[in-house]
């Protein structure tokens, strides 16, 4: 068979060819700013301009100085976002993907905010039936 040829076997790294096979996707998104991955950066960015837009409009109406305003709501949400991501890095670390994710939804859960579909009971497993513990006869005092 040709090894140009659509049918032909791929070679792998356990054919000996010293070649390690690459992926065709990767798993997780890849971290770009100090751990935090697209996504996590869109919503971090997205949050902190929330946050320091007003912010920074209040304090340049009061000062009565518009560059003021500019500078707040420039440098804000760049600092807001340095600090997140070196807290959600202390956070992630050593766990599982998208773990503070679950962890923000179990505490929405217990606020009732959301419906969890995790089971967060924290108790014994039960099977909807009492046990009656076995009867123990009464022991006599030896001394007496």
């Amino acid at each position: 068979m040709d090894s140009s040829s659509p049918q032909a076997p791929t070679p792998d790294a356990s054919s000996g060819t010293g070649r390690a096979p690459l992926p065709d996707r990767v798993n997780a998104e890849p971290a770009i700013i100090k751990g935090l991955s697209y996504t996590e950066s869109k919503w971090v960015i997205g949050l902190a301009f929330l946050l320091w837009f007003p912010v920074g409009g209040v304090v340049g109406l009061a000062l009565q100085h518009f560059p003021v305003a500019v500078l707040i709501i420039a440098t804000g949400p760049i600092a807001t976002v340095w600090v997140a991501a070196g807290y959600l890095a202390t956070m992630k670390r050593n766990r599982p993907d998208h773990y503070y994710v679950q962890l923000l939804k179990r505490r929405a859960a217990r606020l009732g905010l959301i419906r969890s579909h995790l089971v967060s009971h924290a108790g014994a497993w039960d099977l909807g039936r009492t046990l009656v513990p076995p009867k123990v006869a009464k022991r006599r005092n030896p001394l007496c």
